[in-house]
């Protein structure tokens, strides 16, 4: 199944300063470990069908697996990265519930970062909720001197050619294409473009590894990124 899911905010890299943000990934090589293998099967927490005891009764009331689910979501940090950017998803959905949760998660460190940077928050909830490792400390190093610099984007980026591989059972890479020939870079107090949209920017691959942590969510501790990768042509 493919889908195209438009998500109104404001992003962090703009084709400006990709390489000085580098939000998503890191300028020079990164290691493209993505196929097209399936993905194992994630922890959901789901709860098994009651059993009857003995004397006929339920032995257990169980929650179906949609409540449980949605219970997850709503500890899921809110993040409203306002009206004057979009990210655009292709190829968002798999169908596959697994593949689908790891792309989810995938995105939600695209919009924690996002967030941090648009409402000029290091401490902002989301960014821990998906971010963690070494991708959360470089994650950092790039967002404080983008905010002190008091520099948002505005447009809209594409993202694409996503594809999920396992590693092991809570461990997964993440690969896909970005491109931000539609952004610019605006001072946010004044408004004032700092630099204008570049048609001709190359879209850049990025890599991410995630890890599933004890609450069922699939953070990104590691990323790395090349330019003008043949696999975003």
């Amino acid at each position: 199944m493919s889908s195209v899911r438009r998500v109104r905010r404001a992003t962090t890299v703009v084709s400006a300063v990709v390489c000085a943000a580098l939000v998503l990934g890191a300028c020079g090589g990164g290691d493209d470990d993505s196929t097209d293998d399936p993905i194992p099967g994630v922890d959901q927490g789901a709860t098994e069908d009651g059993d009857q005891d003995d004397t006929g009764n339920d032995a257990d009331t169980e929650a179906p697996e949609e409540d449980v689910e949605g219970d997850a979501d709503s500890d899921r940090p809110e993040i409203d990265l306002g009206d004057d950017f979009e990210n655009v998803y292709e190829d968002d959905e798999t169908g596959d519930e697994t593949t689908d949760a790891i792309l989810r998660d995938s995105r939600g460190y695209f919009d924690a970062v996002d967030a941090a940077i648009i409402h000029q928050d290091t401490e902002h909830p989301a960014l821990s909720y998906y971010i963690a490792g070494d991708a959360l400390a470089a994650t950092m190093d790039l967002i404080v001197p983008l905010i002190e610099a008091n520099r948002v984007p505005i447009g809209e980026a594409r993202i694409y050619n996503r594809a999920a591989t396992a590693v092991d059972d809570s461990t997964a890479t993440v690969s896909f294409c970005r491109e931000f020939s539609d952004v610019s870079n605006v001072d946010k107090g004044s408004g004032e473009v700092l630099s204008p949209p570049d048609p001709d920017a190359k879209a850049a691959l990025y890599t991410t590894r995630l890890e599933l942590n004890d609450d069922g969510v699939w953070q990104t501790v590691e990323y790395g990124g090349a330019r003008e990768a043949d696999e975003c042509a």
